[in-house]
């Protein structure tokens, strides 16, 4: 008898448990990474049936939103620009109603592409190159540059290395010269993107890319 209690116990414990689980709010984010200012879409399910729901990103509440008669909602907001210095964040995103609680976190970043030292002789400075938000669209990507001459040609085409992380980046490459060849004077572009094969970027494209210009006189 005590035993077929004991039985009983653990399987009414399983069952509320199961039940706890299913219905937990639940909060998520239509992708991991975003550009700045890009909208995001944020999903929540698990709420009081039409509450009013506070959402808050790094614990300060910025909007709110109405739950439907399932305790479900969807919303847009822009993403924030970030400080010159910083080029990508971690953003604590979360919603309340004051009885249920759901969290989930998101990633912002710029898109750029740059070298240090930024200045010397082009004949010999050693650069190393950084990179980020080039995996928007594609985690894992390699990343190029593209050496365009003065007069609109281009003249090589360098892989970088591969993006690593949610928005893809590349913390820093290994020294390398900045112009691995002879270049001759006037106003060169290095344009960066994720192909191999050089076509001039423009805003029709949806890979992320970078135009550089780099002045030799």
């Amino acid at each position: 008898m005590p035993r077929r209690s004991i039985l009983a116990l653990v399987t009414c414990a399983v069952t509320v448990a199961g039940a706890s689980g299913a219905d937990a709010a639940t909060l998520q984010t239509d992708t991991r990474c975003y550009q700045e200012r890009q909208e995001v879409v944020v999903r929540g399910a698990g709420f009081a049936p039409l509450a009013t729901i506070n959402v808050a990103r790094n614990g300060r509440v910025f909007a709110s939103a109405l739950a439907d008669a399932n305790g479900a909602f969807i919303g847009k907001f822009v993403t924030p620009v970030m400080p010159d210095e910083v080029r990508e964040r971690l953003y604590d995103l979360s919603a309340s109603d004051t009885i249920n609680t759901a969290a989930t976190r998101y990633r912002a970043t710029k898109i750029f592409a740059n070298f240090k030292p930024g200045s010397g002789d082009p004949e010999t400075l050693r650069v190393r190159f950084t990179v980020n938000g080039f995996g928007l669209v594609k985690t894992g990507v390699p990343v190029y540059v593209h050496y365009v001459s003065p007069k609109g040609s281009e003249r090589r085409t360098v892989r970088l290395g591969t993006t690593t992380g949610v928005c893809g980046r590349i913390v820093r490459t290994r020294k390398r010269r900045l112009f691995p060849f002879e270049a001759e004077r006037g106003r060169w572009i290095l344009q960066f993107d994720t192909r191999k094969k050089y076509e001039r970027a423009t805003s029709r494209r949806r890979t992320p890319w970078v135009r550089k210009p780099v002045e030799i006189s």
